[in-house]
């Protein structure tokens, strides 16, 4: 990483990351469970637009810095994952090609593959920035939780990367299913994807701390640890060479098991709930759920 590309880094962390103490930063990387969970307390609605926001510059400029973030890795990953999309599609509606709405949709990278080959694909996301990338294609600024769509418009919804999860009520993520619904046709069909590894949680199994080289030195470190919220508190940290760490806001993930999808499927009003899960200790762990309409 060179000295240019160093100093935009931390100008990106700037509005939301801030340093602290190294011995600060070790004392929450390795206390107790219970001490990092008073400490990891995120703020209402911490995955907004609001400025320092978790999901801006920041973010997208760590996100950019991750071994296989360039554009050939990226292509091959979108490849696999709109792939796997097809292939629920092809189960689901046979031939016919189905109205697809992408929410979260970010930069639109599964939305302008997906349009590619032919489909009609809108996309919907809270963070403007990002649309810039999908555009010209139908898209617009939105919450999952109150989207802009008509009833019953699409055939397939595409909720990918732990999109729906992020809510510290679990109301929330029932009104973002029950909109999933809403705006589905009659046998429509909604997928979530995760790489949340509950059973592994569930079983002890779950690996709280994580490290990625960024480039010449520069980590970042991640801890996840599980609470009675049921999910994980988390917190990150830039790591730069010889300085003090600069460290994120919390942030919650929420971890559901496979009876829990299905609880919350059919209070949202789907028929049915498919879950299929990696092997126990696959790495990277993958969940694809199906919610039929």
């Amino acid at each position: 990483m060179s000295g240019q590309d160093a100093a935009a880094l931390r100008a990106a962390l700037a509005p939301a990351f801030r340093q602290v103490p190294a011995a600060a930063a070790r004392h929450l990387w390795s206390c107790d469970d219970e001490t990092f969970a008073r400490t990891a307390r995120p703020e209402p609605g911490w995955w907004g637009r609001q400025p320092g926001g978790y999901f801006g510059a920041a973010y997208e400029a760590i996100a950019a810095r991750f071994p296989g973030a360039d554009g050939a890795a990226e292509g091959e990953r979108t490849r696999r994952e709109v792939e796997a999309v097809l292939r629920i599609a092809a189960a689901q509606f046979g031939d016919r090609r189905p109205r697809i709405l992408d929410v979260p949709c970010g930069g639109g990278r599964h939305a302008r593959a997906l349009a590619a080959r032919g489909f009609e694909v809108v996309g919907l996301d809270l963070q403007e920035g990002p649309l810039a990338m999908l555009r010209p294609l139908p898209c617009a600024v939105a919450d999952m939780r109150r989207m802009p769509v008509a009833s019953g418009s699409f055939d397939l919804v595409l909720n990918l990367w732990n999109s729906l999860g992020y809510f510290l009520e679990e109301a929330e993520d029932l009104a973002a299913l029950r909109e999933f619904r809403r705006v589905l046709r009659p046998g429509g069909l909604a997928v979530v994807q995760s790489d949340l590894d509950a059973p592994a949680v569930a079983e002890g199994r779950w690996r709280q701390h994580m490290k990625v080289p960024l480039g010449d030195g520069v980590l970042f470190l991640v801890r996840q640890v599980p609470v009675a919220a049921g999910g994980l508190a988390c917190l990150s940290w830039v790591v730069f060479p010889g300085e003090d760490p600069w460290q994120g806001p919390a942030y919650f993930l929420r971890l559901r098991d496979d009876e829990g999808w299905r609880r919350l499927a059919a209070a949202a009003g789907f028929r049915e709930a498919g879950i299929a899960r990696s092997a126990p200790g696959a790495v990277p762990h993958q969940a694809i759920v199906q919610l039929v309409a």
